[in-house]
């Protein structure tokens, strides 16, 4: 009898560890899926940072790009208005020229109010010179 109940305990504790066993594998099996979920996970941020950083980058690289031609732009025309300035000063008939009045009509058209808003220049439009309405067709 105590070998029937040593041998039921051997199987009944062998039972237990394979129960241990299997319940051990299928929480390694999890955490190795999360691991690798994570793994997924990482990669894809990085992927994403990578693609972020290099816009990043060529937005830079166009900015300085932009900045430049605008320095670029600003310099000739600071030369452009020296030069008219000079011209000015020095040739009579240019400083002659210059000092003439606008005829009326070409003066008016640099006095208007100040317009803030699309609305507001709109207002100023003149309503019986509309533009006409933009088609897809060819014109006939």
């Amino acid at each position: 009898m105590e070998l029937i109940a040593k041998s039921l305990i051997s199987v009944l504790g062998i039972g237990a560890l394979c129960l241990v066993i299997y319940v051990q594998r299928d929480s390694l099996t999890a955490a190795k899926e999360r691991a690798e979920a994570a793994e997924k996970i990482t990669r894809d941020r990085d992927g994403t940072i990578k693609t972020l950083t290099d816009a990043a980058a060529r937005n830079k690289k166009a900015a300085a790009k932009l900045q430049a031609a605008r320095d670029n732009i600003a310099a000739t025309l600071t030369e452009r208005e020296n030069l008219l300035e000079s011209l000015q000063y020095h040739d009579p008939t240019i400083r002659t020229w210059a000092d003439t009045a606008l005829p009326d009509t070409i003066a008016r058209l640099r006095e208007h109010p100040t317009v803030i808003g699309a609305d507001a220049y709109s207002q100023r439009l003149p309503s019986n010179h509309a533009l006409p309405v933009a088609s897809s067709g060819a014109h006939d």
